[in-house]
């Protein structure tokens, strides 16, 4: 009986070795795992803004194409309804895009800040505007301004968004 109470004994101490090698093999792979969500999420904000960033620039391109209008038929509609053409201001910094508003008859509104890492945007840069550049305001009124700031804002990953791997979507 003794005999095989120090062989159930040696069976077990090597069983708990074996999980204490496991569990620690699992904590290295947990932490590895961290490390990659942590670059993902990183990855995921700069494209992210890069993404609001084109559809941004894409929406004045657009814009330019649709309101094409002769400098003789702007003047003659500003006269009439006192409307002004919205500037485009995204992507210029802060004081120059208030600047260029005032020089076209209209004045910064709410200037709001969105923390943002998408390369070739300067901390301080407009990176939204409403109204949009090129629609028609009335002169005296206001343009709402979102201003690129530092900072980590983290793209949903829970299991109901589309960016997580085991989503539904």
């Amino acid at each position: 009986m003794k005999a095989q109470l120090e062989q159930r004994l040696v069976e077990l101490r090597a069983e708990y070795e074996s999980g204490q090698k496991i569990f620690k093999d699992i904590e290295a792979k947990i932490v590895e795992l961290e490390n990659r969500k942590k670059n993902l999420n990183e990855t995921l904000l700069r494209i992210s803004g890069a993404i609001e960033l084109l559809e941004e620039v894409l929406g004045e391109d657009s814009k330019n194409e649709v309101t094409e209008v002769s400098d003789t038929e702007s003047q003659d509609t500003e006269s009439q309804n006192k409307n002004v053409e919205v500037p485009f201001v995204v992507r210029l910094p802060l004081e120059k895009a208030v600047k260029k508003l005032e020089e076209s008859g209209l004045l910064a509104g709410n200037i709001g800040e969105k923390s943002i890492f998408v390369a070739g945007v300067h901390f301080g840069d407009v990176i939204q505007q409403e109204p949009k550049g090129g629609m028609l305001a009335d002169r005296g009124s206001t343009v709402d301004l979102i201003v690129a700031t530092k900072g980590k804002l983290k793209p949903n990953l829970g299991r109901d968004s589309p960016l997580c791997q085991f989503s539904k979507h």
